[in-house]
């Protein structure tokens, strides 16, 4: 398989993960204690901003714990392509 196939596969693979995962963090975030929107009110903030504040932070942190993961991922599929031996143990010498 030509290796823009294999990223392609591989990002899509990720893409779909972090959909699953910052929905499942939403429909949690329903059920979340939400005293602090007290303190965002306190502070000007509405509570409308407040939601859409909190959803963005944790869609952020799980972006960037993903978009890294890709990343790392993606170069080792370009070094395997590129140099199909790395990544295999070195063999002794010795007879």
């Amino acid at each position: 398989m030509p290796i823009e196939h294999e990223l392609r596969a591989l990002a899509k693979t990720y893409s779909e993960r972090l959909s699953k995962q910052i929905d499942a963090r939403v429909a949690e975030m329903e059920e979340d204690d939400q005293s602090h929107f007290l303190i965002y009110r306190v502070l000007g903030v509405t509570t409308k901003e407040g939601k859409m504040i909190d959803i963005y932070q944790n869609k952020g942190r799980f972006l960037y714990k993903y978009a890294g993961s890709f990343l790392e991922e993606a170069t080792k599929l370009c070094f395997k392509h590129k140099f199909p031996n790395s990544g295999e143990p070195a063999r002794s010498q010795t007879p």
